[in-house]
């Protein structure tokens, strides 16, 4: 137990070890992207210009990560967007705020 606990709180000041869900959401299109990526950071140069990432959420445990995927791709656009609005009200772009991590 007491490793598991240190191997958490190792991952939890190495963000490159964390599994993380993020949506991109592209404002031309409505179209939202929900993905998952192990080094969320290295991901932001291969995203596409038109798409915006509108949210993001880390994980020590990539269970909990693929979890969290899956249920919001089993979610309705609408309740999937309210979510986002909860912690990103005007849908502004995060992207600024992975490179400072």
């Amino acid at each position: 137990m007491e490793n598991q606990i240190v191997s958490q709180t190792k991952n939890l000041e190495n963000p490159a070890a964390l599994s993380w869900v993020y949506i991109l959401f592209n404002f031309k299109t409505r179209e939202m992207n929900i993905a998952l990526s192990f080094n969320l950071s290295k991901q932001l140069s291969n995203f596409d210009t038109a798409q915006k990432l509108v949210y993001y959420r880390n994980f020590s445990s990539p269970f909990d990560a693929l979890a969290h995927k899956f249920l919001l791709e089993n979610l309705s656009f609408e309740s999937v967007m309210h979510n986002i609005k909860q912690e990103n009200p005007t849908l502004s772009n995060l992207t600024p705020e992975i490179n400072n991590k």
